[in-house]
């Protein structure tokens, strides 16, 4: 079975070219709720998310503009090792959106964890939201603006004129024939906030529960830190996790990263808003190349959709690659990287 299933509604055509990201107008103001564009859409992607009996995520995008459903994305979790999707209006996107010239080539990267229950109808599964470092970011259902979260259930949010659903599949008693049913079976939805070293975040934000039906577990949501903004220190306080080697065309050098920089997420390219963007001077890498990751004992490197890949030597293009002790990547076609931890 793939591990990522596909599906594009809004007449997408991949292999154009990918036009550069307009910040000049703001998206407008959704007149839609996200109830509307859920119920709406739900006869279009229903039966996609009911078919799967095997724990994943199912990402759908509705546009807020035109109330249509766009894509749906199903990621399916893997026992050992993580899976992941990107966002954006770049054609190698897994949900390629390519309506609103506002958002992003690569906006959003979701992380999938290990599975820890293979059981038939199980919908347990932890997964990550990160914005890779775009002008916007995206907003939570109250619109308050995010650069990352984590959950463990469904999860909604609004990013450049569309709303994406981001819900457990695995169980298809979860997808009644009524989209007004299947919403209303869907848990509470309650915010927390784990933003560390943010004075407009540190406090804990729980909305009262409300019983809407006899379902009344929630979903909790962590409203995270993402990838640091250009010019933030990589290291806090001589807390070096490791060194970064990078060997291109012209230039070498290295980068040391901490800890913590690693668990907000750490970006590689080209363009001005990564890290490293002085050394990499491989035409092949894309703007924005990898996410570099630290979940949990795993440091990940998360293609973000580029247009040459990532791959460990004799390997095939990957979208994750796990990260070992002097592990060499390849990027594009003329860059290598090395990892090296400090102990």
């Amino acid at each position: 079975m793939k591990t990522i299933g596909v599906d594009l509604w809004g007449g997408q055509v991949r292999g154009v070219d990918n036009r550069q990201t307009c910040y000049a107008t703001a998206p407008s103001v959704p007149s839609r709720s996200m109830r509307e564009l859920f119920v709406s859409a739900y006869d279009k992607f229903a039966d996609l998310c009911r078919e799967v009996d095997e724990p994943g995520l199912a990402l759908l995008a509705v546009d807020e503009r035109t109330g249509e459903p766009a894509g749906l994305v199903r990621l399916r979790a893997r026992f050992g090792r993580h899976v992941a999707a990107i966002v954006g209006r770049h054609d190698h996107c897994d949900l390629f959106l390519d309506k609103h010239g506002s958002l992003a080539l690569r906006h959003l990267a979701i992380v999938l964890e290990p599975v820890k229950s293979w059981r038939a109808g199980s919908t347990s599964v932890s997964y990550r939201v990160l914005d890779l470092r775009t002008e916007r970011g995206f907003t939570d259902e109250d619109g308050k603006t995010l650069r990352g979260l984590r959950a463990e259930g469904p999860a909604f949010v609004r990013c450049a004129g569309h709303s994406l659903f981001i819900m457990p599949i695995g169980d298809p008693s979860d997808w009644p024939k009524s989209g007004n049913d299947a919403w209303g079976m869907l848990p509470e939805r309650v915010y927390f906030d784990e933003l560390r070293g943010d004075p407009k975040g540190s406090l804990t934000n729980m909305p009262k529960a409300r019983v809407q039906n006899a379902r009344t577990h929630t979903s909790m949501i962590f409203r995270t830190l993402g990838p640091r903004d250009t010019g933030m220190g990589l290291v806090d306080r001589g807390d070096i996790a490791g060194t970064l080697d990078i060997a291109g065309p012209k230039q070498h050098g290295t980068l040391s990263l901490g800890d913590q920089a690693l668990r907000d997420g750490v970006l590689l390219g080209r363009y001005v808003r990564c890290d490293g963007a002085a050394l990499l001077d491989d035409p092949s890498l894309s703007r924005v190349h990898v996410l570099l990751l630290h979940v949990d004992d795993a440091l990940l490197a998360i293609d973000t959709a580029s247009r040459n890949g990532s791959h460990l030597p004799g390997q095939r293009n990957a979208r994750v690659i796990a990260v070992e002790r002097d592990t060499e990547l390849h990027l594009g076609k003329h860059t290598r990287i090395r990892w090296r931890w400090t102990a």
